[in-house]
């Protein structure tokens, strides 16, 4: 529970937090584009 505490109430805690939640959308904003290039690509294709 300490572990807790230190994170949402400590300089560095937040720092850490802030630090996961931009990994975490940096990485739903890499998924979308992946899957919006690859639904373009196969739009593109010719059958």
């Amino acid at each position: 529970m300490d572990a807790m505490i230190d994170l949402f109430s400590s300089f560095s805690g937040l720092l850490s937090l802030g630090i996961i939640a931009f990994v975490c959308l940096m990485g739903a904003y890499f998924t979308r584009m992946a899957l919006h290039k690859m639904n373009e690509e196969l739009a593109q294709k010719p059958r």
